[in-house]
């Protein structure tokens, strides 16, 4: 699996309407390493009961190694009413998934955060921004390393509606990973 420094590229400067992610990895004693890392693929859907998918795809390759690709899942479980619903960056409204892959290698991190978007219904486009996530280490497969212990994610999302795209999307990463495991509360 690939080091997590070969995952982030670093970034100079900012292009207009660019899905861009920052990661803040957490490890064991205190150290925080930062990333930030653009995709060039974001889509959104709306579900039936209008709950909103958004999934941001980044693909690279090395010098002849295995296609590595990195996934970000995050999908609404409730929308604010403007006008009837306060919210505020505090909340949680969007469970994150957060996946790498290397040829038949990969590892998850899933957590929960609070998604903002304004919805361009003439364009069919959202703008979005990720607040504060937090990441844990859920999956792996094959021999990926455990790349991060606990992880925050954020960042600005500029998406174009593609339905088939999300299911496509979405749907590969589930053959890899299975569906995500049921949450058990913690008893105490």
């Amino acid at each position: 699996m690939l080091a997590a420094a070969a995952l982030f590229a670093a970034s100079s400067g900012c292009a207009p309407r660019e899905t861009r992610f920052h990661i803040v990895d957490y490890r064991e004693g205190g150290a925080a390493t930062r990333y930030t890392q653009a995709f060039e693929d974001c889509y959104f859907r709306f579900d039936g009961v209008g709950q909103l998918d958004i999934v941001a795809r980044h693909q690279s390759s090395s010098s002849g190694g295995p296609l590595a690709e990195q996934i970000v899942h995050i999908r609404t479980f409730w929308l604010s009413r403007p006008g009837q619903t306060e919210a505020d960056a505090t909340m949680i409204n969007a469970t994150v998934s957060y996946m790498i892959t290397s040829a038949a290698t990969g590892a998850t991190f899933e957590g929960s955060g609070f998604l903002s978007f304004n919805h361009d219904r003439r364009r069919d486009r959202i703008r979005a921004h990720l607040e504060l996530s937090s990441l844990l280490p859920l999956r792996r497969v094959g021999s990926a390393d455990r790349l991060f212990d606990r992880a925050e994610l954020s960042g600005a999302l500029f998406a174009r509606r593609d339905d088939a795209r999300v299911v496509s999307i979405l749907n590969e990463s589930r053959r890899l990973f299975g569906p995500l495991p049921d949450y058990h509360p913690p008893q105490g």
